[in-house]
């Protein structure tokens, strides 16, 4: 199914970027993001955590292409408590009247969570809200995709593969309420299947020098089938400093 649903964008795609294409659009924007966030607490207790944030986006003509990857290491008097990573690539070509075609692969590893591998396919459509206001942007997505998930169970890799075909949903917005600061918030449902789940991030960006900024996130995920003996949400707050280039 998902096959066939790449298939029929990419003919879109192909046909759209033949009729509305502008030689004078046809330029290689390339930016990029690179974050870096933790702790450190010593005497009564050991501990220490690592986030890490890397983003990286290039646009040509009417194609937005972005790359994000995201690592998150605990560890809690010498013992690993947390070892996350997710990666997102993600392609959009933009259409006439605000619409959008969109394709996006993932990567997840969360072990402490009962996820020893998980690859995402998701292909859809999305509408650019607001395109006329400088401080506002809203993305709205509905999509089809598939989730393919390495469970562990009491720390061994169950033999069984999950496969979860399902509806994507999402809201994407960001607000500019100063020329240094920005309030960021996505919404990300996946509905459907046998393992639905709801994906929440709120972030704020404070400019602080140059290219340097401040960001302080909130971001939780919720499964309705969580892994044995796992609570059905995690969350987290984090604080990164920045530099964008």
């Amino acid at each position: 199914m998902i096959i066939r649903i790449t298939v029929l964008i990419l003919s879109l795609v192909g046909f759209v970027s033949t009729a509305y294409s502008d030689e004078s659009k046809l330029e290689n924007n390339f930016s990029g993001l690179i974050q870096l966030g933790g702790d450190r607490s010593q005497g009564n207790s050991d501990n220490r955590s690592l986030s890490s944030n890397f983003e990286l986006g290039h646009s040509y003509g009417n194609w937005v292409t972005d790359f994000t990857f995201h690592s998150s290491q605990k560890k809690e008097s010498g013992t690993l408590t947390e070892d996350k990573y997710e990666s997102i690539l993600k392609s959009i070509y933009n259409l006439p009247k605000h619409y959008y075609t969109f394709i996006q692969l993932g990567y997840r590893e969360d072990s402490f969570s009962g996820v020893y591998a998980e690859k995402m396919y998701i292909a859809g459509f999305g509408y650019h809200a607001f395109m006329n206001k400088d401080a506002y942007s809203l993305d709205i997505e509905i999509g089809y995709g598939e989730r393919v998930t390495k469970k562990l169970i009491d720390g061994v890799l169950r033999a069984k593969v999950d496969y979860d075909p399902g509806t994507h949903i999402a809201l994407i917005s960001q607000y500019n309420f100063t020329d240094d600061d920005a309030l960021k918030a996505s919404i990300t449902a996946e509905i459907g299947n046998d393992d639905d789940f709801l994906k929440r991030k709120f972030s704020w960006v404070h400019k602080l020098f140059d290219a340097f900024h401040l960001d302080v996130s909130y971001e939780s995920l919720t499964l309705s089938k969580p892994s044995v003996n796992k609570v059905s949400t995690d969350a987290t707050t984090i604080f990164k400093i920045g530099y964008t280039f």
